[in-house]
């Protein structure tokens, strides 16, 4: 689910409950709220219901945001692609200095210790993940 008019905009990555299109979720760590910043939060700000056309096809969404990213020269280098995003996104928090569980909590990583808490608030999550926020050109979005 996406939030964008909320004081922190953020996506909620949840299992889909739906009976005729169910989605599971591996962990239960994986179920997570991720604040928004720099591109990502103004792709969602103009697609707020998400992008429909690629549920369950993520092949052609791969595809598609390779694309984009080589031509709008979004990738840190030429060796990165869509997969890798996950690792480009946890080694910027580790430069940043994010602290080590909230980088797991947000990459839905398992946390082993007994769990206290929320793990931060969504506003503390923002203001950390405005820490690795890349500069690019609202013309691309």
């Amino acid at each position: 689910m996406i939030f964008i008019d909320t004081p922190v905009p953020y996506i909620r990555i949840t299992p889909r409950e739906d009976a005729d299109d169910p989605r599971e979720i591996k962990t239960e760590w994986s179920v997570r709220d991720v604040p928004l910043v720099g591109v990502a939060l103004e792709v969602f700000r103009k697609n707020p219901r998400g992008f429909p056309r690629y549920r369950n096809r993520e092949e052609a969404l791969s595809a598609n945001l390779n694309k984009f990213f080589k031509t709008n020269k979004l990738f840190p280098t030429p060796k990165h692609k869509i997969y890798s995003l996950r690792h480009s996104f946890e080694d910027r928090m580790k430069e940043a200095g994010i602290d080590s569980e909230l980088r797991k909590i947000l990459m839905g990583h398992t946390i082993e210790r007994v769990e206290y808490g929320s793990g931060g608030s969504l506003q503390w999550r923002h203001d950390e993940l405005k820490k690795i926020a890349l500069p690019f050109d609202p013309e691309i979005v």
